[in-house]
Formats: C-alpha cells, sequence, structure tokens
C-alpha cells in the first residue's frame, strides 16, 4: 500500500528511522534496523547489509518518503500483525535512490 494509504497516527517522534550524524557508532544500531543512513558512508552500510528497515510509524513513512520522492520512488508498505505499524516493502527502490543521492 501507498503512504497515503496507511491508517497510522502521527506519534510526533520516529521510531525506528533514527539519524545519526557522521562519527557515530551507528553499525550494531544499524543491523538492528533502527537507523535511516543520512552520511554516504551510512548509505554504503544500509546497502550492504541488504536487510529490511524494522518496523516504521507515520513519522519514519514521511522521512523514507522524502528520500524516496525526489527520485520518482514511492514507498511501498505492509501494515505488522498488529496493524501499528508498517513496513517497507520495496527496499530495493529505497537502495536506488541512496545510490543516487550519495553516488554510489
Amino acid at each position: 500500500m501507498k503512504k497515503n494509504e496507511i491508517n497510522l497516527k502521527k506519534e510526533g517522534f520516529n521510531l525506528n528511522a533514527n539519524v545519526y550524524p557522521a562519527g557515530y557508532h551507528y553499525k550494531e544500531i544499524m543491523r538492528l534496523g533502527r537507523v535511516f543512513p543520512t552520511t554516504k558512508a551510512q548509505a554504503a552500510y544500509f546497502i550492504q547489509l541488504g536487510r529490511y528497515p524494522d518496523a516504521y510509524n507515520m513519522d519514519d513513512v514521511e522521512l523514507v518518503e522524502r528520500e524516496l520522492n525526489p527520485y520518482g520512488f514511492d514507498g511501498e508498505y505492509e501494515y505488522t500483525k498488529s496493524k501499528t505499524m508498517v513496513r517497507l516493502v520495496n527496499l530495493d527502490d529505497m537502495c536506488k535512490a541512496l545510490k543516487l543521492k550519495y553516488g554510489l
């Protein structure tokens, strides 16, 4: 489903798409799916992992969409079992957008 089809309220904080500055020790947390890449090194590691990020709330979805949309991609999501969060299904498009953004 697309962003506009998700029926979640905004929480006012990111749950699993947290942003960490350059130089922060992010690798272990990124393996858990709780870091959103914001530098070239983080993006390269995110792509290398090849894993799906953890579940997102609506604030996380907006962050993901801000990264995907400038490159012509739209996020595809599915609800978790509890229907309180969503997961990004099209990780390939996220990786393509990160490659375009950071020149990887």
